[in-house]
Order: structure tokens, then C-alpha cells, then sequence
């Protein structure tokens, strides 16, 4: 942190801490980005604490792929049995890529009305978030802590052309939850348009960025 000019703002919420001993390190993300924590080979890193149940969806849904570390996702919190010395930090590009793909569904979600957690109980909207972050998969060409092209994210899910799966999947699902509303008697709920996930995306892509380049300060200078 001391390697940032001025305050390190966007990194503050995140907390790594030793005992007297320097034995066992501790490590809390309250920030808005996924840590990757690595440890030695022959250590563990254990999770303790409640886990948010957006967290809890994205850990089952989010596509599978090999990782040289453990995740950290905002609002989650793990210990290691190691020396600080020991345990590194750092952005998996990937990975990070499919949390703010989670995250853009879930905002928008949410600004619509709806709760992610009770959408994804229908088989429809469960499709559309797993292909949604499957394409969060194929932006691999960005350095770590570099900032991220939007339009090239935006166009990977087939938000404004919907020519992917990821928005084939979210038209589909939005036809349901308009469908479900009508069945239900009520009156027709604001449409979820790609454009609408496309607009959300920018706003999300914008949040972490200022994360990213104080992430990309440290790294340049460590």
C-alpha cells in the first residue's frame, strides 16, 4: 500500500494481518474485485466466516478452470499456516472477468426489482447466468491488473448484437419472467433488454477499474 502516491483508497478494504509469531496469516477482502491467495504447495488455505449468497451462487456456477490459488471473493475472509513472506495476492484476469459478469447480472437484477437468488430458482435464468459466465471465460488476452476493454466484454456476451449464448440465454429468461408476471396477474415488468446489461456492464467495468490501476501500481513497482 505504501508504494501507492496519496491514499491507497480503492485497496483500503482489503486486510492482511500475521500473529506475533508470524506463523498463521489472515486475509479479508471487502473490496470489489476477486483476490487470488496463493500459498505453498504443502499449505492450505481455509475459509472462515459467513459467505454472502451471491458468493455462494458464483462459487457453483462460475465456469470451472484451473487456478494457482485460492479465490477471494469480495466479503469473504481465509486463514493460512504460513509466513507472510510466504502468501502472495494477486488478479486472476479470468476469473475476475466472470465475478464482474456475476456482478453486472445481479445489479441489474436488482435494479429491475428482482432478487438473483430467487431468479436463478428458475431452470431458465440458471442457464442464462452459467453461459454468461462460460463467456467470461474466452477474455483471456488482458494483462492482470491492465484496464479492460468494455466493448470487447460487452461483445464476448452478445449484449448489443445478441449474437451469443449469454444473450440468447437472458432474452429467453426475461420471456419467462414476463410470461410469469401475466400468469400472475400483474401488470407488464419494465423489459430487461441486452442493451439494458450492456449499459450496466460499462457502469460495473468502471467501478473496478479504479481498483485495478491501484493493483496495477503495486505490481509495477513490487
Amino acid at each position: 500500500m505504501s508504494m501507492i502516491e496519496g491514499p491507497p483508497r480503492d485497496l483500503s478494504q482489503l486486510v492482511m494481518c500475521t500473529n506475533e509469531l508470524g506463523t498463521t496469516v489472515f486475509v479479508s477482502n471487502d473490496t470489489k474485485v476477486v483476490w487470488l491467495v496463493r500459498t505453498p504447495t504443502d499449505v492450505a488455505a481455509d475459509r472462515h466466516g459467513g459467505v454472502p449468497t451471491e458468493v455462494q451462487l458464483f462459487r457453483f456456477w462460475r465456469a470451472k478452470r484451473p487456478l494457482a490459488g485460492t479465490p477471494l471473493e469480495p466479503g469473504t475472509a481465509l486463514t493460512v499456516s504460513s509466513s507472510p513472506a510466504r502468501v502472495t495476492l494477486q488478479i486472476d484476469t479470468v476469473l475476475q472477468r466472470q465475478w464482474a459478469t456475476f456482478d453486472m447480472l445481479g445489479k441489474t437484477f436488482s435494479a429491475a426489482g428482482e432478487n438473483l437468488p430467487d431468479l436463478v430458482k428458475n431452470e431458465k435464468y440458471k442457464n442464462a447466468v452459467k453461459s454468461c459466465l462460460e463467456a467470461g471465460t474466452r477474455i483471456v488476452d488482458y494483462g492482470a491488473a491492465a484496464r479492460y476493454d468494455t466493448e470487447k466484454w460487452i461483445d464476448s456476451l452478445g449484449l448489443l448484437t445478441g449474437g451469443a449464448v449469454c444473450a440468447s440465454d437472458l432474452k429467453i429468461a426475461e420471456d419467462e419472467r414476463q410470461l410469469k408476471a401475466w400468469r400472475e396477474g400483474r401488470r407488464p415488468l419494465p423489459e430487461l433488454k441486452p442493451s439494458t446489461f450492456a449499459q450496466k456492464a460499462r457502469s460495473v467495468s468502471s467501478e473496478f477499474d479504479d481498483v485495478l490501476k491501484a493493483v496495477g501500481q503495486i505490481l509495477a513497482k513490487s
